[in-house]
């Protein structure tokens, strides 16, 4: 499924809402509207009424428009209330189901797509791209709006003359098609400021993680240079954006002045109320020609958002290969048995492959000469660089456990289980000194960690996750030789244990001790 095609199935879904939005949205404008140009025609109506003498004064009918004034007031009031609670209702409950669909569809896409996305352009993508979308849901209705407020205006305007209303109609086409071609033709930058935003963002987030490096080596100066320079790239591109939008609210505002006074020509000679109530409701129907200009200035925009959401969202998809009876997998002929008596060792040089092959094995991409007869559930990874999510321990342990796992254990069952695997980790005794123990912040990405430390809470959390094979890239890299020969140690019962098999990859004689198998790539 496309993005374009999932984007209008998720209006579909909430299209009742986004309806009620778009009819409450109409008539909060046709009330507006009313209620303004009914007030001045009450107003100059009385007055004139009141100077007319007392015979006058007591034929003017005061309760019908005051209560249609009170009605407008209250159906604007209520009706605007509506317009917020089911627009933005709909908006968030289709971005409540957007962002996990996108998450699973970046998660699910080829290694080396999603491995280009950097965590600025991702945060721009999820936060800023995905709540311009928001904001098109919102105002999907504001066409609607303008155009209810705009024919309420002329028909009002129609009651002071037919040449009254064909004025005003004019300048208000006029008005709308300078603003669309001031937006659409002079330097649309919205794209360029939003390709300036991710630069920032991308390369502050490429900065934080070198840190210690910057400080190191005294680089704050040239680094602010750079980001200073990103900055100004950013300021300046936002600029043109809001001279662009200046520009064309200065047209409107120019023209509304010009068109209320060619309104008020156009009604002389035409009773003093009637040419108030032409005037009033020509401001507000204005003000409704704001409202449709602001959608069609926010349209480019919210169509790159969802270019750029689209970008992502449409990229091959992953699908790990269907589970056979017996799991295995053949390479250049041999043909290997995944199970729980497998103890092979991956073998190459740097480079050679071996982790796209064990990547192939889990469904992740395809390698030439693989044939794979297995599927993603089969295997337990702790790759090389293993991620780290910000949070706590407990959190990056607990991502090993599926929900149904995670309700079939009660709390003193789950806390065994995840200190079992720290012990398993030679990390036990760290986390039982920390003064919140598995409830430890351990900063972005585990800044707070060794690499050591960092390694074998990764190493934990996948001896947690129950599947059939354990796959193991490095385990030991960056530990020394007493504890690598403990965690070797603890490893070998935990696969006896667990009934569990073993694919590994090792530049290190430790681990090497578990396998009896090789396969050279």
């Amino acid at each position: 499924m496309t993005f374009a095609h999932f984007f209008k199935t998720l209006k579909t879904t909430y299209g009742s809402r986004l309806f009620l939005t778009a009819v409450f949205a109409a008539g909060v404008s046709i009330s507006a509207v009313s209620l303004l140009g009914i007030s001045g025609w009450f107003l100059t109506g009385a007055a004139v009424a009141g100077a007319g003498g007392v015979l006058l004064a007591q034929g003017f009918n005061y309760l019908l428009p005051s209560a249609a004034i009170r009605f407008f007031a209250i159906t604007r009031t209520i009706l605007r209330y509506g317009e917020r609670y089911t627009g933005h209702s709909a908006a968030l409950r289709a971005m409540a189901d957007l962002r996990p669909a996108l998450l699973t569809r970046v998660i699910n896409a080829q290694p080396e797509i999603t491995l280009r996305l950097s965590r600025g352009e991702a945060s721009s993508r999820f936060i800023q791209d995905v709540s311009a979308l928001e904001n098109a849901l919102v105002m999907q209705s504001a066409p609607i709006a303008g155009l209810a407020g705009m024919v309420t205006a002329l028909i009002l305007t129609a009651l002071a003359g037919l040449w009254v209303a064909l004025v005003l109609l004019v300048f208000m086409a006029i008005a709308l098609a300078g603003s669309v071609w001031i937006h659409r033709r002079i330097n649309d930058n919205s794209a360029s400021e939003q390709a300036a935003m991710g630069a920032v963002k991308a390369r502050f987030f490429a900065l934080m993680t070198l840190l210690p490096d910057i400080r190191a080596y005294d680089l704050r100066k040239p680094l602010l240079t750079e980001l200073e320079t990103l900055e100004t790239a950013l300021v300046e591109a936002r600029t043109r954006v809001i001279g662009k939008d200046a520009l064309s609210n200065a047209w409107t505002t120019g023209l509304t002045g010009l068109a209320l006074a060619c309104v008020a020509m156009a009604a002389l000679g035409q009773p003093l109320a009637h040419m108030a109530l032409a005037i009033l409701a020509a401001s507000m129907g204005f003000e409704s020609l704001g409202i449709l200009i602001k959608a069609v200035a926010q349209k480019d925009g919210f169509d790159q958002a969802r270019a750029r959401v689209a970008d992502i969202y449409d990229q091959p998809q992953v699908s790990a290969p269907l589970v056979f009876e017996t799991p295995a997998f053949s390479f250049k002929g041999e043909m290997v048995m995944l199970d729980s008596t497998l103890r092979l060792r991956i073998d190459g040089p740097s480079g050679s492959g071996k982790t796209r092959l064990i990547e192939t094995l889990m469904g992740l991409q395809t390698v030439e000469g693989l044939e794979v007869h297995s599927s993603r559930d089969q295997f337990s990874l702790c790759p090389q660089d293993a991620g780290l999510i910000t949070g706590t321990i407990r959190d990056n342990l607990l991502m090993a456990f599926s929900d149904e796992a995670l309700k079939g254990l009660n709390q003193a069952a789950r806390e065994a289980a995840l200190f079992g695997a720290l012990e398993a980790a030679c990390l036990s005794n760290r986390v039982k000194a920390l003064p919140k123990s598995l409830d430890t912040w351990i900063g972005d990405g585990g800044v707070t960690l060794s690499g050591g430390e960092r390694k074998r809470l990764a190493l934990a959390r996948s001896l947690l996750r129950e599947a059939p094979i354990l796959i193991l890239d490095e385990p030991t890299e960056g530990l020394d030789l007493a504890t690598e020969a403990q965690v070797v140690g603890n490893l070998a019962k935990h696969l006896s244990e667990k009934r569990q098999g073993l694919i590994l990859i090792s530049h290190r004689e430790g681990p090497r001790a578990l396998t009896d198998h090789i396969l050279s790539v």
